[in-house]
């Protein structure tokens, strides 16, 4: 009874990492440019950058998420990009039928009872990826690939552009005023939401001259808002924050002090202004803004970047113990920000 709740733990296992191994796959082959893969829940046993994709794998099974970004094609011919998006999200299906084959097959001709089981995992697998419902994963309420094929094929592509840009609008929102009325990122213009996607793609790509030519695009573009044109502005400064990409530094400079201009109410942005002089090394200008954004109230992120940058302040001054000090609540609130806390071991 041990082996086998064993072996079908490890199956299950096995089936979700080939589930997100399937959307990898038929995501490259539609051209669209994987760049996150997380197979399992609870603690993390194993992270590395492989095929430009980071690949998490985590030690309980069931959960799994695999992020891309579209291809580079007309999105105009929304046709053919809702096939592409179609194969991409049926990739995880396909893969579980084929284990569900491979089980079914050894259980029948080859007598390896234990695969009756097995097969009874993958017709789970498929049944809960293929019934349209929204799920819990990884504390985000997501919709699952038969939800996400179905909203795909029925929705025009206004309506389906609107929905999978909600969550850069809400970033957008940030760089506004107070109780401003969020508004469809670029008011739904196709070819600036191309444009912002393809940038997004060439920064995971580290293509970093490409994604800035992209972006400079972006910020000269008409009727785009204040705060659309901070958040861009933010974004090409961040390539230094975030990528280490200091021959920016100079650019980076000017980029910070225009965002402040279209929006100086902006607390991130004064973290990027602070974070921008610290590196280049006007760290008395950089520790008066940064100080602001750890108090009480503010953002975790904002929290977090200005308490890591107090502690690189210090610690090149010499303040090990108050570089120290800052760097542990920079990881306590790097905590709440998924994908952050890693950037503060550099100082250990």
């Amino acid at each position: 009874m041990i082996i086998l709740i064993i072996s079908l733990v490890a199956w299950w296992y096995f089936s979700t990492l080939c589930h997100e191994i399937g959307h990898f796959v038929c995501a490259k082959l539609v051209g669209m440019s994987p760049y996150r893969m997380i197979v399992g829940g609870g603690y993390k046993i194993f992270r590395k950058q492989l095929f430009n994709t980071q690949v998490e794998l985590r030690i309980l099974p069931g959960k799994g998420l695999t992020y891309a970004h579209y291809p580079n094609m007309d999105w105009s011919k929304f046709g053919s990009l809702r096939l592409k998006l179609t194969v991409y999200f049926m990739g995880g299906i396909l893969a579980n039928f084929v284990l569900l084959v491979v089980a079914t097959c050894l259980f029948v001709y080859g007598n390896f009872l234990g695969f009756q089981y097995f097969s009874f995992i993958e017709v789970l697998m498929i049944g809960s990826s293929l019934v349209p419902m929204d799920g819990r994963v990884y504390g985000m309420n997501l919709p699952n690939d038969g939800k996400q094929i179905f909203q795909i094929l029925t929705r025009s592509s206004r309506q389906h552009f609107k929905s999978i840009f909600t969550e850069y609008q809400n970033k957008v929102t940030r760089y506004a005023e107070a109780h401003s009325v969020p508004r469809p990122l670029f008011n739904n213009d196709i070819r600036c939401l191309q444009i912002f996607s393809n940038s997004e793609t060439e920064l995971v790509n580290r293509n970093f001259d490409k994604a800035f030519v992209l972006l400079s695009q972006l910020v000269n573009a008409e009727n785009i808002s204040g705060p659309e044109k901070a958040y861009i502005l933010d974004t090409l400064s961040s390539i230094v924050i975030n990528h280490g990409q200091k021959q920016y530094l100079a650019q980076a400079d000017g980029w910070s002090q225009e965002a402040l201009k279209f929006a100086p109410h902006s607390k991130t942005l004064q973290g990027t202004r602070g974070v921008i002089l610290v590196e280049q090394g006007k760290y008395d200008e950089g520790k008066q803004m940064l100080l602001m954004l750890t108090e009480p109230g503010n953002d975790a992120i904002d929290v977090a970047i200005s308490s890591y940058y107090l502690a690189k302040i210090d610690h090149y001054e010499g303040n090990s113990e108050q570089a120290l000090g800052w760097l542990k609540r920079a990881r306590e609130a790097g905590k709440q920000v998924p994908g952050l806390s890693e950037m503060f071991s550099s100082l250990d």
